[in-house]
């Protein structure tokens, strides 16, 4: 072997040795931290009863239109795992399992295994209550990354998700302003008069109702509570750009979620789940990446 070919073969080891070792340290706290937050949203749903097993065997599923609802629906699965009441306990049980196993051998069947279950759940829990609750789908993306441990591999899909959690607001802004319900004044207390209706009607007394019809009797106020969220959302774009910025975003989030639940009524929490691609740089064997 030449001088040259051996010189660059020594700086390839070199740099491979290093992208292993940073990998091999955080993959260990990226896995604790998602089976963490997937188990948390689990006995959320527990607790809310909302799992396989409290479905309480629904008579019937609402048809949907998209194909992956109908495809399931023909195959019967999720009818037959809600009127059941033996495996719908059996699946609850290695909804909790799976992620403990992976945990404790990093044994990429269990958290594919994970991954197929919780997609179920989505779809089936969607079909027994006629909408569609798009807030799981964080808990699902979360574990795909987990699927290969290949360093390369698994931060393509880290990235994957950091992009789409960033396009999740991001979008939200440009519907708003492409529709151009940003410019219109008596938008969001309109948005409030049909939504929280209920709310009003048989809540009057509650604090929340009081801030509620304040908002609505006071457009201006409303008007610009609704642009200071779109610049919020707005916010999100400099993440596809650079990686600097990801802790200002991680805090954003969490007051979006807050504010959107004390204006809105809409609990987004368990999308937070997919804060922790905020929580951890981008790093390649030449340091720190801050610009993507």
């Amino acid at each position: 072997m030449k001088q040259g070919e051996l010189e660059w073969l020594n700086v390839k080891l070199f740099t491979t040795m290093k992208w292993s070792k940073y990998f091999k340290n955080t993959y260990e706290q990226k896995a604790t931290m998602m089976v963490i937050g997937v188990l948390l949203l689990l006995f959320y749903r527990f607790m809310s009863n909302s799992l396989f097993s409290q479905m309480a065997q629904p008579p019937f599923l609402f048809t949907e239109n998209e194909m992956v609802y109908r495809f399931l629906q023909s195959l019967n699965i999720p009818q037959f795992i809600a009127g059941n009441s033996f495996f719908s306990a059996l699946v609850d049980l290695l909804l909790f399992l799976f992620p403990i196993l992976f945990l404790l051998t990093r044994q990429l069947f269990y958290v594919r295994a994970l991954t197929v279950l919780l997609l179920l759940y989505f779809f089936t829990f969607n079909m027994v209550t006629g909408h569609h609750y798009h807030g799981w789908i964080g808990a699902i993306l979360i574990t795909l990354p987990f699927w290969t441990k290949n360093e390369h591999r698994f931060d393509f899909l880290w990235r994957g998700v950091r992009y789409y959690w960033l396009m999740i607001f991001a979008s939200a802004a440009l519907w708003k302003i492409m529709r151009s319900s940003a410019f219109y004044e008596p938008q969001l207390s309109n948005i409030l008069l049909a939504q929280q209706a209920d709310l009003l009607l048989q809540h009057a007394a509650n604090w929340r109702a009081e801030i509620i019809h304040y908002l609505i009797q006071n457009q201006s106020i409303s008007h610009k509570i609704f642009l200071l969220n779109i610049m919020l959302q707005l916010s999100f774009f400099v993440g596809f750009f650079t990686t600097k910025f990801d802790r200002v975003l991680f805090g954003l989030t969490f007051i979006f979620v807050v504010s959107n639940y004390f204006v809105m009524g809409i609990l987004s929490a368990e999308l937070l789940v997919l804060n922790l691609v905020f929580l951890f740089p981008i790093e390649t064997e030449f340091g720190e990446e801050k610009f993507l």
